[in-house]
């Protein structure tokens, strides 16, 4: 009988055993004679929570007589961020009947410090208006951006430089600054 009960509580131990290593999964550091370490998962990096902000988009109409406002909302981390989304959506293809003058152009960088936004950009021939549309790529700009209570001037540069006009007709302030009212 000794026998019986040495050979049921082997039987547990093998079994016990058994049971034990199967919740041990084929991993490098798992291995018998394995010099790897055992991986860390990674922890997932924290994400920065988007401000979203209801802002007037300026258009124009067909014939460039006047500004039409389109109301978008505008994701964003920072001011920054903000002014960047303004000046992408001044570029986007509007609805039938509006004109986008800022869809062509290309913008080369975007800063903002202490106020300033300087904008850089570059102006293909197919952005070059005449004098009516330059007055409006001009507005469309500063009503869009001084719309921001934070943006207190604007410095518009053509491939990195300060021109006298932006395409012949308009001249332009170092910087345009916000009317008071």
């Amino acid at each position: 009988m000794k026998t019986f009960k040495a050979r049921g509580l082997l039987a547990v131990i093998i079994l016990s055993a058994a049971l034990a290593g199967c919740g041990v999964q084929d991993k490098p550091g798992n291995q018998p004679g394995s010099t790897a370490a055992p991986t860390a998962t990674p922890s997932p990096e924290p994400t920065a929570a988007l401000n979203e902000r209801e802002a007037i988009i300026y258009l124009t109409d067909t014939e460039l007589a006047e500004t039409i406002e389109k109301s978008v909302k505008l994701q964003y981390e920072t001011d920054t961020d903000l002014v960047k989304a303004a000046i992408a959506e001044l570029q986007k293809d509007p609805a039938e009947n509006v004109l986008a003058l800022w869809q062509p152009i290309e913008i080369t960088s975007v800063e903002l410090t202490d106020g300033l936004v300087v904008l850089d950009i570059h102006l293909p021939d197919e952005a070059r208006l005449g004098a009516p549309g330059e007055m409006l790529v001009i507005e469309t700009l500063k009503k869009t951006l001084f719309q921001f209570d934070f943006v207190q001037g604007i410095q518009l540069l053509v491939d990195g430089a300060e021109v006298e006009t932006l395409m012949g007709h308009v001249e332009l302030e170092y910087p345009m600054v916000r009317e008071q009212e």
